[in-house]
């Protein structure tokens, strides 16, 4: 599962990207993903297969070079790229399993990010103890086909920090059974 995540964080000149994954088992069906877009675009992606073990890793890896694929045919479009990956993966697989998804594009000069959530946890713009929820802009990957996501901007002002994460972060129990949950994780 490892060799389909980025081997490393791309450098961008005035920002400062990190990820990490931790799977809960051997193999997950979560991912994250960086794709070149161009001089000063960068598409930004994570997402969540609904499963665990190898069928979900299967899942995500086709997921993961789907919406590579149509991430470069659709440069500016996060809401297209993730309706034709959609599209292919209704095509290709004959499964109950799904995906949820953000996609965002980001402008390394301007700050702007365009962006597309397919029923992913939301992405959240922190800004001083301001806090801005980027929520869902359609349902989840594999469901249905001819299903449409709307796509939304936001600008990233310098100190502002983009936060994604999957409900691996969020759902994780202490042992009283006590779920992290997004209060913690925005604390954190």
């Amino acid at each position: 599962q490892s060799t389909f995540l980025p081997g490393a964080v791309p450098g961008v000149p005035g920002w400062d990207l990190t990820a990490s994954i931790t799977p809960a088992r051997q193999t997950s069906g979560d991912f994250y993903d960086f794709i070149p877009l161009g001089e000063d675009c960068l598409g930004v992606l994570i997402a969540d297969v609904a499963d665990k073990g190898t069928a979900a890793a299967l899942y995500m890896a086709l997921t993961r070079t789907l919406i590579r694929t149509y991430a470069v045919q659709y440069p500016n479009d996060p809401a297209r790229a993730l309706q034709a990956a959609n599209e292919r993966i209704l095509l290709d697989t004959e499964s109950d399993q799904f995906v949820t998804a953000f996609y965002a594009i980001l402008d390394s000069r301007t700050g702007q990010v365009t962006y597309a959530n397919a029923g992913h946890n939301p992405a959240f713009v922190l800004r001083g103890d301001e806090v801005q929820a980027l929520s869902r802009t359609g349902i989840p990957l594999g469901l249905f086909p001819d299903a449409a996501w709307q796509q939304q901007t936001v600008t990233l002002a310098p100190g502002a920090t983009l936060l994604l994460y999957t409900d691996g972060v969020t759902e994780a129990q202490n042992v009283q059974q006590a779920e992290f949950g997004e209060a913690r994780l925005l604390d954190a």
